[in-house]
């Protein structure tokens, strides 16, 4: 199974050596030198805030390494991109119900203060 770098998009065979359990080494892109996906050992809830925040390199990791198939099919590549859309429609609903309620909250502090705007 063929890996990308989620810095450059380089593929690689492996993206971690494992000398014993608990014990790895991350590998390094032969491409640009750093390491190729730093995002395997971090917990779902990091990767989560990164794609909430909308960092490429944690869609890079989740396109590339962890819905990855090693025989890409079109069904395959038509339920990725589905879910990839319905991930940033449901990631830009949310951004624009928590902006809405921020300029809500500011607008009813300001016009129960004595500050005028």
């Amino acid at each position: 199974m063929e890996y990308r770098c989620i810095q450059c998009g380089f593929r690689i065979k492996t993206l971690f050596v494992q000398y014993s359990p608990g014990n790895i080494r991350l590998m390094k892109c032969e491409n640009c030198k750093s390491v190729a996906d730093e995002y395997i050992e971090c917990e779902l809830m990091i990767v989560l805030i990164d794609l909430i925040l909308h960092k490429p390199k944690a869609y890079r990791h989740l396109l590339y390494n962890v819905l990855y198939q090693q025989s890409t099919h079109f069904q395959g590549l038509l339920w990725k991109s589905l879910f990839g859309f319905f991930f940033w429609m449901f990631l830009s609903i949310l951004e624009q119900i928590l902006l809405n309620s921020y300029v809500l909250l500011i607008l009813t502090l300001f016009s129960n203060s004595s500050i005028s705007l």
